[in-house]
């Protein structure tokens, strides 16, 4: 749940919450390149864009403490690694 909800520019469409899923191979991927080229805040803001399906120009008016949250959940994805003791695939 956000804190305010988020709405387009045209006031069309309006989110009270931002959906995130686990990115795939070829969206972390793009992540790490925007990363890179642009840094964090704009790779982490166009991965929550895609993943959440919400247009970028919404995300990027979103308040910085659901930014956080938000990309506090992502890190769990993008930081995990995989120890010996948990058997892994």
């Amino acid at each position: 749940m956000l804190a305010n909800p988020l709405q387009d520019s045209a006031g069309k469409r309006s989110w009270s919450s931002i959906d995130l899923s686990e990115p795939n191979l070829e969206q972390v991927d793009q992540f790490y390149k925007t990363q890179t080229v642009k840094g964090g805040l704009t790779s982490m803001s166009a991965l929550i864009a895609e993943l959440s399906d919400i247009p970028p120009e919404v995300i990027n008016r979103l308040p910085y403490t659901d930014y956080k949250s938000c990309e506090a959940y992502l890190l769990g994805f993008l930081n995990y690694s995989p120890t010996p003791d948990t058997g892994g695939m």
